[in-house]
């Protein structure tokens, strides 16, 4: 047995080996900069994570290109320059452009005059767990949208089935009542009405529930052709005189989409447009594309009457309680049409002035 006062310490080859197989295990390079003769030293692990080949050296000032922000490295820089330990997560780019996250450190080296000759430090990936954490956070706001998508599916099913069906009871008891001949034409009308709501709301209804099953049919599409197919749905509309719909696609003439999301996204809004225009005036609606900071917009523009306040802007995609709404299949097609942007992780900006138009801008 050993003698319980005799201190047991590592070898110094033992910690050598413990310390590489911590970097090696936690995927932790070093560095080291010298500002005499502008050289930095990678150890074989920093250049393994930033896949920097052997042969390959650089100065101090190159080292600039691994930041993807590099107004922010030198905000770092400047720092580690007046002697302040640096410590952050950062995205950097590797050698062959990949972007990582990594949680880089640097401290200042002096010389025996107390002067600034460098700087050194290690750097750890974490790409993997902030990757994750990136996921977890997306699955989060899809169960949230999810759940939201349910709750007004339910209002829809206990509000405007129960509607259309107690209309339907009740005029069928009148239809029982008043069998005369002359009545029937009339009852006959009413009950095509109420047949017709029924089935716009069960398609509707169809719609909300197959959303998330036709998310996996994504392909390349021309906007343009999509676009032209809705608008054809309004060429014999009853209001379509005065009715102006412009198209200017040659910023994004083609995206990956569900064709028939990008279709029923148009319709609906050249819906919502004809709904809220103004009386006695024509109505122009002009349809782009464009792309900005890499983000996808389809943008349909109008100058209709507009919403009357930012209320009615953040509400323009609730179905309503009001029973008197209950039946405006124009409101339900905009609460579709979100959750068909959201369903393939998009977003739609409303903008609107009253009686001077209303914007739809979507990321597609």
């Amino acid at each position: 047995m050993l003698d319980k006062n005799k201190n047991v310490k590592p070898t110094l080859d033992d910690q050598a080996y413990f310390l590489k197989e911590v970097a090696r295990a936690t995927k932790t390079g070093v560095y080291s900069a010298s500002f005499t003769d502008n050289t930095v030293y990678f150890d074989n692990i920093a250049r393994d994570i930033l896949e920097i080949p052997e042969s390959v050296n650089f100065k101090v000032e190159e080292c600039l290109s691994f930041f993807q922000n590099h107004e922010k490295a030198l905000k770092l820089f400047k720092k580690c320059l007046k002697g302040k330990t640096v410590a952050t997560d950062i995205k950097v780019v590797t050698y062959t452009g990949k972007v990582k996250w990594m949680r880089f450190t640097a401290d200042a080296k002096f010389d025996h005059q107390d002067d600034i000759v460098g700087a050194r430090g290690v750097f750890t990936s974490i790409d993997r767990y902030v990757r994750h954490s990136e996921q977890l956070e997306k699955h989060s706001q899809t169960i949230e949208a999810q759940n939201e998508h349910l709750v007004h599916f339910a209002h829809i099913v206990s509000h405007n089935l129960r509607s259309h069906s107690s209309n339907l009871e009740l005029t069928l008891e009148l239809f029982k009542e008043n069998a005369q001949e002359e009545r029937t034409n009339v009852f006959y009308s009413y009950l095509q009405e109420i047949s017709d709501s029924l089935s716009a709301t069960l398609k509707h209804l169809n719609q909300v529930v197959t959303i998330n099953s036709q998310v996996r049919n994504m392909e390349v599409v021309s906007v343009q052709q999509i676009a032209n197919k809705a608008i054809r749905k309004f060429a014999h509309h009853s209001l379509n005189k005065n009715i102006a719909i412009s198209t200017d696609f040659h910023l994004l003439e083609f995206v990956e989409y569900v064709p028939d999301f990008l279709e029923s996204i148009i319709t609906t809004l050249i819906t919502n447009s004809i709904a809220h225009r103004k009386t006695g005036q024509p109505l122009l609606i002009k349809i782009k594309t464009k792309v900005k900071k890499s983000k996808r917009l389809l943008i349909v523009k109008d100058n209709s009457r507009g919403l009357d306040d930012d209320d009615a802007v953040r509400e323009v995609f609730n179905v309503h309680h009001d029973k008197d709404k209950l039946d405006d299949e124009n409101n339900l097609g905009l609460f579709l049409m979100k959750n068909q942007v959201e369903a393939l992780g998009g977003d739609i900006v409303v903008k609107s002035v009253p009686g001077n138009g209303t914007t739809f801008t979507i990321k597609l």
